[in-house]
């Protein structure tokens, strides 16, 4: 039996701009996922785009299937 997969669309806005949108997929096993587990693997994202940890924390996110 194969893990479930979840996929989402994370927007991120820097002052009111649409920046980014990543697709995040996460993988699972009997666990429960919530809208943190998405933001915290767009943030890794970002980080991986050369963002700043300032333009992290200043960041707004938005959640979409």
């Amino acid at each position: 039996m194969g893990a479930a997969v979840a996929t989402r669309i994370v927007d991120v806005f820097l002052k009111d701009e649409l920046v980014e949108s990543y697709e995040v997929v996460l993988g699972f096993l009997d666990a429960p996922l919530f809208d943190h587990h998405f933001l915290d693997r767009a943030k890794e994202y970002m980080r991986t785009d050369h963002y700043t940890d300032a333009q992290i924390a200043e960041a707004r996110f938005s959640i979409r299937e």
